[in-house]
């Protein structure tokens, strides 16, 4: 469970208004991570739970302005939790999903869904969907109060410069992602199999991994699992593209611990929003690796 609240702005004449209260649930500890520091950064109070269990019994106490389930989680699912919710509130309620077909949705609405956003488009465009509902309900605009960023022992440029490992035999898609990443001020690797990217990630130590779903000698789910089991000294970050992954795959995929998918041929404002949401996730791992050994 995450309790974090964004703290109020120093030196101002009249006390602020009280932040908008976020409550969501999603398994993904990563992506909760993400989440986290998105909405932490809009100057949301939130509070994070692993499941629907465990939000409902966050939801009375909390009492949120506004709800983020994922749909697929364990313990209680998304759709079941905002039925349960909706017994006592009106709250607007988002699904945050990976995927989701018509009959799920229509039942999901049929529970008292305000909103669908697909984890697709990035958690931008789900901060955006926050912003409105929290406007439709309250009747104005939140003004956002920064979080505070805490600063690391070092000063030098790049000191939380993440490593991000490119795993595509397209060249020309590995350049767009080296060109997102460049601009990002980041680091990365590229290579075009799987067995040289298990190599990649024992050596270079990678803080992110970006690959194509059908690789020359296996498919990402074997390739990120065989990495994850053998690469214990982090939790790598992923994001997986391709012309098309099924819903099968993509369960696949969540159960290696992979949320993140991204779509042949790239969008490259999509790529661009997804990569910069990993690349924060990276910098603060980063940032509490470094606070801990100072």
């Amino acid at each position: 469970m995450t309790d974090i609240q964004s703290p109020a702005s120093e030196g101002a004449i009249t006390p602020p208004v009280p932040a908008p209260k976020i409550l969501f649930a999603d398994d993904a500890e990563d992506l909760r991570e993400v989440m986290e520091m998105v909405l932490l950064d809009e100057g949301y109070q939130i509070k994070a739970a692993c499941d629907g269990a465990e939000a409902i019994a966050m939801f009375e106490e909390f009492q949120p302005d506004l709800v983020i389930l994922d749909m697929h989680m364990p313990l209680m699912n998304g759709t079941d939790a905002c039925a349960v919710i909706r017994e006592t509130s009106d709250v607007p309620i988002i699904m945050f999903t990976a995927a989701a077909d018509a009959t799920r949705v229509k039942g999901a609405i049929n529970k008292g869904t305000t909103d669908f956003v697909l984890k697709s488009t990035g958690i931008a465009q789900l901060a955006e969907r926050v912003a409105f509902h929290l406007v439709k309900k309250n009747g104005a605009l939140h003004q956002p109060v920064k979080s505070a960023v805490v600063q690391g022992s070092a000063s030098t440029p790049g000191q939380f410069t993440s490593t991000t490992l490119i795993v595509d035999p397209d060249k020309q898609n590995r350049s767009c992602i080296k060109s997102i990443i460049t601009r990002l001020s980041q680091k990365f690797i590229e290579v075009d199999t799987a067995a040289e990217a298990i190599s990649a990630i024992e050596q270079h130590d990678p803080d992110i991994v970006i690959t194509e779903w059908s690789l020359p000698d296996t498919d990402a789910t074997n390739m990120l699992t065989d990495s994850k089991r053998d690469h214990n000294a982090k939790k790598l970050i992923g994001i997986v593209m391709s012309n098309h992954i099924s819903h099968e795959i993509q369960r696949k995929l969540q159960y290696a611990g992979i949320d993140n998918f991204l779509s042949k041929p790239l969008d490259t404002w999509k790529a661009e929003q997804m990569i910069g949401d990993c690349v924060k996730l990276a910098r603060k791992r980063l940032q509490r690796r470094a606070s801990k050994t100072a």
